[in-house]
């Protein structure tokens, strides 16, 4: 139970972060990185995880093959952009907004992602199943 809650509380905080993110891209235009002149990095980052809630919740609830394709289409989404962002940042340097006044973003929903990813799997292990009778 422990771990479902924290697996609820990191996809909100994730859902929080990249829709804050979103919302000041939204009022400056200013906010993220924009990928090919067309969408900023950061809307791209919040439809992820967007699919990672509701993949997660779909499974949480109802369980079945759905809730995962959205969890794992999310997690691909959102976590490889990370992952591509937090390379590009260790190679050319300041291409991710950053927080806590220094940490660069990506590196942040890197985490977000790997642990929300690890999480969910542990969540998938027969071991974590209700007990039927």
């Amino acid at each position: 139970m422990f771990i479902r809650a924290l697996l609820v509380a990191m996809i909100l905080f994730g859902l929080w972060g990249a829709g804050r993110l979103s919302y000041e891209q939204h009022q400056s235009g200013e906010a993220c990185p924009v990928l090919g002149d067309t969408v900023p990095a950061c809307y791209i980052a919040f439809g992820g995880y967007i699919l990672i809630g509701l993949g997660a919740a779909a499974y949480l609830a109802l369980g079945g093959s759905l809730g995962n394709y959205l969890f794992w289409s999310g997690l691909g989404i959102a976590g490889g952009l990370a992952a591509l962002a937090s390379v590009l940042e260790l190679i050319k340097g300041d291409v991710c907004p950053v927080a806590f006044g220094s940490v660069p973003m990506c590196y942040i929903s890197f985490a977000f992602t790997a642990v929300i990813g690890v999480l969910y799997w542990i969540q998938l292990s027969p071991a974590s199943a209700p007990l039927s009778n």
